[in-house]
């Protein structure tokens, strides 16, 4: 959908409901960019790891093995969600499961050495994909940007912790 046909859509849902034109129109457009940065994602990112999937090794590269519930409670996801992309992990050879040798109970997720590979090309990737959002914009601008979001999370977070 280009910005036009966005516009156009953002125009008629304000008028249909009332709402206010400025706070659609930067919805739309937030979901827009997320999207967008989500497929150019894709794009760049070789050996067909997600998003997800790369949040669980970029979180062992920087905090060692795991447990699924320190990945889940980690990057507010669940352990289900955890260990399906896990799962998807070890078959493209990138982590491992390791019992504890003090509990065998307890499962700990390693980075193996292709996860390093990867987590090292990914990062290479995503320096480069955004310096190319991003690097176009003024020190003022992404100042903004930062304050911005900041606050909006945190509007998310307090109200969430009212419910």
């Amino acid at each position: 959908m280009s910005a036009i046909d966005q516009n156009d859509l953002t125009q008629q849902l304000t008028e249909q409901s009332g709402y206010n034109a400025g706070l659609m129109e930067v919805s739309t457009l937030f979901r827009t960019l997320v999207k967008r940065v989500s497929q150019e994602w894709n794009k760049r990112i070789q050996g067909n790891l997600s998003f997800s999937q790369f949040k669980i090794i970029f979180r062992l590269h920087c905090n060692g093995p795991q447990k699924v519930s320190e990945l889940a409670q980690s990057l507010n996801i669940t352990s289900g969600a955890v260990t399906g992309a896990v799962d998807k992990l070890l078959s493209g050879g990138y982590v491992s499961r390791e019992r504890a040798e003090d509990d065998r109970r307890v499962v700990y997720i390693t980075l193996s050495e292709p996860g390093r590979e990867m987590i090292e090309s990914v990062l290479v990737e995503q320096k480069e994909a955004i310096t190319d959002f991003f690097g176009g914009l003024p020190d003022e601008d992404m100042e903004h940007l930062k304050r911005i979001f900041t606050d909006v999370l945190q509007k998310i977070d307090n109200r969430q912790q009212e419910e």
